[in-house]
């Protein structure tokens, strides 16, 4: 289609939308300084004794596996160890083909996951949002499973937002840099985990809410307004310069 249309400009070419599938991601930013991306894997199986093999052959406790083209944590399971498979056994889903994900547990000293998402809007880095949860499976409804009570995590939050945006971001531009070079998408987004000076990422493509989301509407996120002007801008720049 783009070929035949020959439009003036094209965003996110569907060659560099490839790149960020959660098989190719891995080897798309392997080797960069200061970033950490888990193995992934992908398998076929037909049946439960094939996704015993895949699984065991995968040979990374704990493990994820999902399914690929779904978001929102659906049909997605962190198995500890082999006895977990049975719990597979029945679903249907495993056996259309599946994603084998080596779990890093990310918690800090306070038992806490937490979900960082920067977006890149034309090569520029911009904080969004930091979801912080007790649950390993963070996604864009997770601010009520603590956040939406405790002011102190929304506090929290808004401070790490300031601090990607003033300095974290600027300090770390080359490694965002890296990213974007590799990726090479004019708008897309990076999830990831702040680890011991290093970032642990667990998804970067396209396909991430930013404009919108859970802190929309609700009162307690307002500090996020900032965040996304911020962003509109610079998306219309973006297009207007196209």
């Amino acid at each position: 289609m783009i070929n035949a249309m020959q439009p003036r400009r094209c965003f996110n070419k569907p060659v560099d939308v490839f790149k960020t599938s959660r098989a190719r991601l891995p080897k798309t930013l392997a080797n960069i300084p200061g970033c950490i991306i888990p193995r992934t894997e992908t398998a076929d199986p037909k049946n439960f004794s094939e996704l015993q093999a895949a699984c065991r052959s995968f040979n990374e406790w704990p493990l994820i596996v999902r399914s690929p083209g779904y978001h929102g944590g659906d049909n997605m399971l962190l198995l500890t160890d082999d006895s977990q498979l049975e719990s597979l056994k029945d679903l249907s889903w495993p056996y259309e083909g599946i994603c084998l994900t080596q779990f890093l547990d990310c918690r800090d000293d306070a038992g806490l996951y937490q979900k960082v998402r920067v977006m890149m809007v034309d090569g520029v880095a911009y904080a969004r949002q930091c979801i912080y949860s007790d649950r390993w499976k963070i996604h864009t409804k997770s601010r009520a499973d603590l956040m939406d009570q405790d002011i102190a995590l929304r506090h929290r939050e808004e401070q790490l937002l300031a601090l990607l945006r003033d300095r974290i971001l600027q300090d770390r531009a080359p490694l965002f840099q890296q990213i974007y070079q590799r990726i090479n998408l004019d708008v897309f987004g990076i999830d990831f985990a702040l680890v011991d000076d290093q970032i642990v990422i667990f998804e970067a493509n396209a396909c991430m809410h930013f404009l919108g989301g859970s802190d929309t509407s609700s009162p307690r996120y307002t500090y996020t307004g900032s965040y996304k002007k911020e962003l509109r801008n610079a998306l219309k720049k973006m297009l207007v310069r196209a």
